[in-house]
């Protein structure tokens, strides 16, 4: 039996203990927080039950259409429950996690891990020697160099799900899955949010016309979002915010609270990398396929690579991570990757989206469905949206798969198995979907692709 230290208790980390673990090997896993790292504590999860709170309070508010009758001045907002529901979910699955660890023989140890050879690591000032480590300590916020957080004006991501009350006002600066998820929580909840990206898209990456159909609903919430801008200045003392446009265009707004979410970095910097002989750079530690560093028994998963960050990339990393320190061949595999963003409505994708496409393809193939000609679209009354397949000219695999619309996040693993399993719209063109689903409009649209539209 050898000894496998792991340095962070996120997504990858755990995941990579308890694979380790079961593998027979002696496991200790190096915490500085309560487990589960930021996606269950500050990110994934707490931000997604703030939505559902949001999301029950539209859908209270507009019963009268299922004709359910309730007065509106009765329909409140009650900040303290909505965080109270937040914290229970975060509490239980934390629970479940320190659960797992027990049930897995494995060794937790609270502390921040610092690197003294490529061999040992000090654990609150403990020595511990390990014949293999695994780095997964993850991320964290990226702050304005000119405007760094404070926590209560100018703050990050896990501030915004703490806050002591609704804000009238917010500036999100940054477009990105973060910063929209934020707009679609507290713009349903009252608060006037304008964004500001520099990018001439918000979800820069994602299908343009996708993205579209999300702008319109945000606006319609009363969202203001200004593409193609930079915020100039944030001034403390008087809440000042300044921004300029594409056209030159200087704007001054006084927002309440400013949410930055730019993106975030490696959390790198206690860990003496250096005193390893690890090779790393502001982006993150390098790898290879098996998640090695270039010292052989030192491994790296997770955010902390600088990769795609998110918290399934992750569970998948500290797998394979584990297996092969455990002398199993074992690679990643990021052929099929969903993409998901948990605004209103959600965001899904896989795959490439269509200008990737042309640019690889060139006259590809495409098939749509909107979710205003499917029936249970209509019966829950959410039918902004639509799915958009994509299919390469050639064997007629199918390479991409966008959906903006309701329950998108649940529908995309539908098209995760069909690039993973590299099929073609011929093989699924006679598949039975069940009626009445949302999932019909996947079906829908590669018929769309094959010229065979039904509903449309």
């Amino acid at each position: 039996m050898s000894t496998v230290a792991i340095i962070g208790g996120g997504p990858a980390g755990y995941i990579a203990a308890i694979t380790a673990a079961q593998k027979g090997q002696e496991v200790i896993l190096i915490d500085r927080g309560p487990l589960g790292g930021t996606c269950l504590n500050e990110g994934c999860m707490p931000t997604k039950a703030l939505l559902e709170s949001a999301s029950i309070y539209e859908k209270v508010q507009s019963a009268n259409h299922y004709g359910v009758k309730i007065p509106l001045e009765g329909v409140q907002i009650d900040w303290s429950g909505v965080q109270s529901h937040k914290h229970s979910v975060v509490k239980k699955l934390v629970s479940g996690i320190d659960y797992l660890m027990k049930k897995n023989k494995i060794t937790v140890r609270k502390g921040e891990a610092t690197f003294l050879t490529e061999h040992k690591i000090s654990v609150n000032e403990e020595e511990i020697e390990a014949d293999h480590y695994i780095i997964a300590s993850g991320t964290e916020p990226i702050e304005l160099p000119f405007a760094p957080f404070d926590g209560s004006w100018i703050i990050n991501s896990s501030h915004a799900m703490s806050l002591p009350s609704i804000p009238p006002t917010m500036l999100i600066v940054g477009g990105g899955v973060i910063g929209c998820e934020f707009a679609s929580i507290y713009s349903r909840l009252g608060t006037k949010v304008t964004i500001v990206e520099r990018a001439s898209q918000l979800l820069p990456g994602e299908d343009e016309d996708v993205v579209n159909v999300l702008v319109n609903q945000l606006e319609k919430t009363g969202v203001e979002i200004h593409t193609n801008t930079t915020l100039r200045s944030l001034e403390r003392s008087e809440h000042l915010a300044t921004f300029e446009g594409q056209n030159g265009m200087i704007t001054t707004i006084n927002p309440d609270v400013v949410l930055v979410s730019i993106g975030r970095k490696p959390r790198t910097a206690s860990l003496n990398l250096n005193n390893a002989g690890i090779n790393h750079s502001e982006k993150g530690i390098h790898v290879n396929e098996s998640m090695q560093t270039n010292v052989p028994h030192i491994y790296a998963c997770g955010d902390v690579i600088g990769g795609i960050q998110l918290a399934h990339v992750a569970f998948h990393e500290g797998t394979i991570a584990a297996l092969h320190s455990c002398g199993e061949e074992a690679s990643v595999n990021y052929r099929a990757v969903p993409r998901c963003v948990y605004t209103f409505p959600e965001v899904a994708s896989v795959g490439l989206t269509e200008t990737q496409a042309r640019e690889q393809y060139g006259d590809i193939r495409i098939g749509e469905f909107p979710f205003m000609a499917n029936g249970k679209a209509l019966i829950e009354n959410e039918v902004d949206g639509k799915v958009k397949i994509i299919v390469e000219p050639e064997f007629n695999e199918i390479i991409g798969l966008s959906i903006i619309g309701p329950h998108a996040t649940e529908l995309i693993n539908q098209g995760t198995i069909m690039l993973h399993a590299e099929l073609t719209v011929d093989v699924l063109d006679h598949f039975i979907a069940a009626h009445p689903t949302l999932s019909e409009a996947i079906q829908e649209a590669i018929l769309s692709a094959t010229g065979r539209d039904l509903h449309k």
